[in-house]
């Protein structure tokens, strides 16, 4: 497992210059060193009197996702500390914070280890290999820092003998927040679920918590307030293909605010505080499924802009006969040939909408989404030529009691239809009295051209703006999203 690229730390000698000297209290007193190997500087302030307990960046951190080809790893801040150290610290001194650092676990920790009042010094430094995913990473580390307790004191400019340390803030812990932000711990299940029930009305087992959000497929945002914990704004990883390039984006889900605390809906209330932590930090890119009213909150407070809408179409159930030009088989999860069906129809798709947004429907997508949904059970079938025996497309049905949906299909655009006239005669065959599916209304013509009727939702498709990125344009009427795209369905 890689860890990305190394962590820079303050000075290429390693010595710390006045400039971030003159910020930390007097000797003796208990300071909290955190950085990338920061032996010199551990030497340097412990030759000055004070009594210092050191974490490393990168010994025994985890990982909140894990590097992919279009994903670099960010480590999570675990202070782990000697029995012998002091509980509390008078000041804090952050060195190579950079975007691999998850910055909302380094503060909500540190707001932990800090005596009220307690100094912090951050060095921030940019990204060696690859420019960052964010230009504004740095500000948003102060941003979160801010409404994680710290107020911000001064800016330490470069200039000032920070030869090539970065960039330098420095905060004092300040008095406690009306809500606290944390990161989600797997520890925080019980809670999550408690909230989820009181919003939703009905319980999330662990197991589903577990797959969408455990060994690096999603993350979320905590406000607590009083112990209690009050909003919760999740959101998962997906890949996609932008415009027939490989990235990712932070599938919204999840965001639930106390019944109690609803009507503080400010831009300084515990939903805008989590979302926009969340595009912060997981942004630039996300997409969603909130409903109007939620779309509309959101959509005021600046957080997202509406890039497409969904739609439903219904057709009804066609004759169960055999059909002369195709046949269907099953696929089998972790079967090599299932495999290789799967791969080379999502390649022939991923063709077509080069030109648009969609979420990667490969291999490892299809075992993931259906064959491992704890709860749900899905039919997932490759249609084939029954001449030829070649590979036309896979789809995805969920029989429900009184319908059967079409949750998701992978093939070439021009096999449409076929895949969609042997759902239909799985519906009649079954016999449930209509077929239905969901569809971004851009695409909706393909389906209404195989004898379908639309029915209007009341879902929209956000796009994050929080953070004012121009590629959240190019998701303008370009998104391919189906009920497949979901958590919920």
């Amino acid at each position: 497992m890689t860890r990305g690229e190394p962590l820079a730390q303050a000075g290429e000698a390693g010595w710390l210059t006045d400039a971030v000297l003159k910020h930390l209290p007097s000797a003796p007193a208990h300071l909290l060193l955190l950085g990338a190997q920061p032996v010199a500087q551990l030497a340097q302030l412990e030759v000055l009197g004070y009594s210092v307990a050191c974490h490393n960046f990168g010994s025994d951190e985890g990982l909140n996702r894990f590097a992919t080809r279009t994903t670099r790893p960010t480590n999570l801040v675990n202070l782990t500390l000697p029995e012998t150290a002091a509980t509390t610290f008078a000041a804090a001194l952050v060195l190579g914070v950079s975007p691999q650092i998850h910055p909302l676990a380094l503060w909500d920790q540190l707001y932990q280890r800090l005596d009220e009042g307690a100094v912090v010094v951050v060095v921030g430094h940019e990204p060696i290999r690859a420019p960052p995913r964010m230009p504004k990473w740095f500000e948003y580390v102060v941003a979160i820092g801010v409404r994680c307790g710290f107020a911000e004191q001064v800016t330490v400019d470069d200039e000032e003998g920070m030869e090539r340390s970065g960039r330098v803030r420095v905060f004092r812990k300040a008095t406690t927040a009306r809500w606290q932000l944390r990161h989600v711990r797997t520890r925080d299940f019980d809670a999550i679920a408690n909230l989820f029930h009181e919003v939703f009305g009905h319980p999330i087992s662990r197991e589903l918590w577990s797959w969408k959000y455990a060994n690096g497929h999603g993350d979320g945002v905590l406000a607590v307030r009083n112990g209690a914990l009050i909003a919760h704004y999740g959101g998962m990883y997906r890949n996609v293909m932008l415009c027939g390039k490989p990235d990712w984006v932070f599938q919204i889900c999840d965001v639930m605010v106390h019944p109690k605390e609803r009507g503080v809906m400010t831009r300084q209330g515990p939903f805008l505080l989590t979302a926009a932590t969340s595009a912060e930090i997981y942004g630039p890119l996300g997409f969603g499924f909130p409903n109007a009213r939620a779309m509309e909150v959101a959509a005021k407070m600046g957080l997202y802009a509406e890039v497409g809408q969904m739609s439903e179409v219904r057709w009804q159930p066609a004759s169960p006969r055999l059909r002369l030009r195709t046949r269907l088989h099953s696929i089998v999860s972790g079967n090599a040939a299932s495999r290789t069906v799967v791969e080379t129809l999502w390649a022939a798709m991923a063709r077509d909408l080069r030109y648009d947004v969609v979420g990667v429907r490969d291999w490892q997508f299809v075992e993931h989404r259906y064959f491992s949904h704890p709860h749900n059970h899905y039919e997932v079938l490759a249609a084939t030529s029954r001449l030829t025996g070649k590979p036309l497309g896979v789809m995805v049905l969920r029989r429900l009691d009184t319908m059967c949906e079409l949750v998701d299909v992978i093939a070439p655009l021009a096999n449409l239809p076929l895949l969609i006239d042997q759902a239909r005669r799985l519906t009649g065959l079954w016999g449930l009295p209509y077929l239905y599916c969901w569809i971004t209304k851009n695409h909706l013509q393909r389906f209404l051209a195989t004898e379908g009727q639309e029915t209007a939702l009341n879902v929209s498709i956000p796009t994050s703006c929080w953070t004012e990125d121009p590629r959240a344009d190019i998701f303008k009427n370009r998104w391919w999203l189906m009920s497949g795209d979901t958590d919920f369905r």
